[in-house]
C-alpha cells in the first residue's frame, strides 16, 4: 500500500512532536500549542496512575472553555465563497463521537459512506459564505479519521475553498474510487451517497489522530536519560574514509558535549577534542522523560583505514563514557565486511542477534537495517529500546539504515528518526535531507532509498548515481520488497520504473524487509529470471526480529525462502568477489551465494 508522507518542521536546535505547528492563518493558538499546554498542566497536577486512567468524559471536565474552543475549531479551517453544506464523515467504529459535533450544530444523517474496510456515518451542518471551522478527531487516537465533503446549498453553485489549514491537505472530487488518507491512498471509497457525489473532498492523514491523543496516550520509557552520556551511535554524514559522526543522549541540563579522540596506535598522544551540537528532543507523552538532548559531533580530517579510540562527555559535569574504538573506511579497494538485517522493530530479539553477529564477525565494518528500525517512529521510547538492546555495538560500528513505513508512520514524517541520526545529505533535490542518500565504502556504492519519497524522484536520482560511479559493486537498500509473495500493485509500480534503471546500469543487489520472511531471488532483469548475476539484480528480504510461520508458495523468481527469524546476513567483498551468507540465531548458515566479476 502506498504511504506518502509530509515533511514537518525540523529545527537546527529544537525538534519535537510538532504535528501541525505554529499559529493559524488568523493568528489564533494552534491545536498543538493548546495540547502542549494541557499536557504540561496534567503533568503538574496528576500522578502516573491518574494520567493512565483518563477517560473522554474525565478529560472534558479538566479543560478550560478556551481549550475546548480550540479543539472544536482548529483541526481544519477554510473559507468558502458561497453558502455550503459541510459533511463530517466519521468512522462508525470510533467508540466516542467528538464532543464538538453536536455542540457546534452538526446533525447526524442517515447517509453512509463505505470503503473496502470501514463504514462511515455522515454529520452535516450549513455554513454561510466565509469561514468554516472544524474540530479534532477525539482523545482516543482513532486512526481512521473523519474526512470532509463540502457542497453548495444552492444546486449548481460552484464551491471554492481558500485559506485551507493545514495548507497541504489535498482537496479532490468526492466520488466512488476516491481516496481519503494521504498515507493510504489506495484505500478507495466504494459507496458514496448520490447527494455527495461531485462535492469537494478534504483528505487527511491518519497520523493526525495523535494531535489530541490523551486517553491511553501516556507512556514511560524503560530507559530514561540521565546526566551521563549514553546511547552512543556512530553514523556517517560525510566520507566514511576520513570522517566519523558520533551521537549520544543526555538529560537537558547537559548542554556542552565533547568527543575526545586519538589514533589507537598513538597511545602517548593527547586527545583531540571536537565540540558537539545538540538538539532538544521532545516526546510530550513520555511521563518520565519528556525532553532529552541529542548531541552530534562530526570528526573530520581522519586517516583512512585507521583505528581511533574515543570517549564522549561534557565539561558541564565531568561525566564521560568508557573509551571505545572505531575504524575509518579504506581509501582504496581493500576487502571489507558488512552485516545486513531486515526489520528490527526495536525488539530484544534484534538485540540478541545483533550482538551475536558482532561476536562472530568482529571484522564487520558497519551494519545496515532495511527499514522498520522501530515499531513507531515518533515514539522516542522505541528508539531508547533500540539503542539499549544494541548493547553498544553501534558505538563501535556505524549504522546506516533506510526508513520503513513504521519509521515514517501515518503521514507525519520521519523527523524523529532523522533527528536521532546524522546521515548523508546527498539525496535528490527537493527531498528532505537524509531520507534518501548514498555513500561509498571501498569499491562499493550504496544507495539507501526511502518509502516516503516518490518512486520517480528516486529513479532519476539512482540513474544519475549509477551512471556516474566507477564502483565495482552497487547495492541498494529499500524497505518495500520488489519481489515477494504478496500481491500488491505498489510493488509492480516500483518494479516497472526501477528495473529499467537497474537493467541499464546494473545494480548488483537490493536489500529489503517489510514482509517478515526470508527470500533470495534468482538474478532478475525486467521481471524475468536470467542466467547469472552479471545479467540481472538479486533481491533479498530478511528479518532482524522474531517472525511468524509463512507456509507459502513463491513464484519462479524465488531461489530460496524461509519462515521464522531472526536472521542476519554478511557480505564479504574483496575486489571482484562477493561472498554472501545468511545466518540464524545459532550461527548456522542456511543460505549462501558467491558472485565474481
Amino acid at each position: 500500500m502506498r504511504r506518502n508522507s509530509i515533511n514537518l518542521l525540523r529545527g537546527v536546535w529544537v525538534v519535537g512532536l510538532a504535528l501541525w505547528v505554529g499559529m493559524g492563518a488568523w493568528g489564533e493558538a494552534s491545536l498543538k500549542e493548546t495540547m502542549d499546554g494541557v499536557v504540561t498542566r496534567f503533568y503538574a497536577t496528576m500522578d502516573e496512575e491518574a494520567l493512565g486512567a483518563l477517560t473522554d468524559e474525565g478529560v472534558l471536565g479538566l479543560l478550560t472553555e478556551a481549550e475546548l474552543d480550540v479543539l472544536a475549531t482548529k483541526y481544519w479551517y477554510f473559507d468558502v465563497n458561497v453558502p455550503v453544506v459541510v459533511s463530517v464523515i466519521r468512522n462508525v467504529d470510533q467508540p466516542v463521537t467528538p464532543f464538538w459535533l453536536e455542540a457546534r450544530g452538526f446533525t447526524k444523517t442517515d447517509l453512509v459512506v463505505k470503503n473496502e474496510i470501514w463504514a462511515y456515518e455522515v454529520w452535516q451542518k450549513r455554513f454561510d459564505a466565509g469561514r468554516v471551522e472544524l474540530g479534532f478527531n477525539g482523545f482516543d487516537m482513532h486512526r481512521s479519521l473523519y474526512f470532509v465533503s463540502v457542497g453548495p446549498q444552492e444546486p449548481g453553485a460552484k464551491v471554492e475553498i481558500a485559506n485551507l489549514f493545514p495548507a497541504d491537505e489535498a482537496v479532490i472530487e468526492m466520488k466512488k474510487g476516491a481516496w481519503t488518507y494521504r498515507d493510504w491512498d489506495d484505500l478507495y471509497i466504494e459507496e458514496v451517497p448520490e447527494s455527495l457525489v461531485g462535492q469537494q473532498l478534504l483528505t487527511t492523514y491518519r497520523g493526525r489522530a495523535r494531535e489530541g491523543h490523551l486517553v491511553g496516550a501516556f507512556r514511560k520509557t524503560p530507559f530514561p536519560s540521565s546526566d551521563k552520556p549514553d546511547h552512543v551511535v556512530l553514523t556517517w554524514s560525510e566520507d566514511p574514509s576520513t570522517t566519523q559522526t558520533i551521537q549520544w543522549r543526555t538529560q537537558t541540563n547537559v548542554k556542552n558535549g565533547v568527543v575526545a579522540y586519538r589514533a589507537k596506535d598513538m597511545a602517548g598522544d593527547a586527545y583531540t577534542e571536537a565540540k558537539a551540537e545538540f538538539a532538544l528532543i521532545e516526546d510530550r507523552m513520555l511521563m518520565n522523560d519528556r525532553y532529552t538532548h541529542r548531541h552530534t559531533a562530526v570528526l573530520r580530517g581522519l586517516k583512512p583505514a585507521t583505528s581511533y579510540v574515543y570517549r564522549v562527555g561534557s565539561p558541564d559535569n565531568g561525566a564521560w563514557t568508557a573509551e571505545a574504538e572505531f575504524t575509518t573506511g579504506p581509501a582504496t579497494d581493500a576487502p571489507f565486511t558488512f552485516v545486513y538485517l531486515g526489520d528490527t522493530h526495536r525488539s530484544p530479539q534484534f538485540g540478541e542477534i545483533l550482538q551475536a553477529a558482532d561476536r562472530r564477525h568482529p571484522e564487520t565494518a558497519f551494519y545496515t537495517i532495511a527499514g522498520d528500525v522501530v515499531s513507531t517512529g515518533l515514539f522516542r521510547d522505541d528508539w531508547d529500546q533500540l539503542f539499549e538492546y544494541s548493547g553498544g555495538v553501534f558505538a563501535r560500528k556505524p549504522l546506516a539504515f533506510s526508513l520503513g513505513n513504521h519509521d515514517d508512520q501515518d503521514g507525519l514524517g520521519a523527523w524523529l528518526p532523522l533527528a536521532l541520526s546524522a546521515l548523508p545529505e546527498n539525496g535528490p533535490a527537493g527531498v528532505e535531507p537524509e531520507r534518501t542518500y548514498s555513500f561509498r565504502y571501498g569499491n562499493t556504492l550504496f544507495l539507501v532509498l526511502d518509502v516516503g519519497t516518490s518512486y520517480e524522484t528516486q529513479a532519476k536520482w539512482m540513474e544519475e548515481q549509477l551512471a556516474n560511479t566507477d564502483a565495482t559493486w552497487k547495492i541498494g537498500i529499500y524497505h518495500f520488497p520488489m519481489y515477494c509473495h504478496e500481491k500488491d500493485d505498489e510493488y509492480g509500480v516500483i518494479r516497472a520504473r526501477w528495473e529499467e534503471v537497474f537493467a541499464k546500469h546494473h545494480l548488483d543487489l537490493m536489500l529489503h524487509g517489510h514482509v517478515h520472511y526470508y527470500l533470495r531471488t534468482h538474478p532478475m532483469r525486467r521481471g524475468q529470471v536470467v542466467e547469472s548475476a552479471a545479467e540481472g539484480t538479486i533481491y533479498l528480504i530478511s528479518l532482524g526480529t522474531e517472525g511468524r510461520a509463512y507456509p507459502r508458495e513463491f513464484g519462479e523468481f524465488a531461489a530460496k525462502y524461509k519462515s521464522g527469524g531472526p536472521w542476519y546476513q554478511t557480505f564479504n567483498i574483496d575486489g571482484g568477489r562477493l561472498e554472501y551468507r545468511a545466518y540464524d540465531m545459532d550461527g548456522d548458515v542456511f543460505d549462501e551465494l558467491i558472485i565474481e566479476k
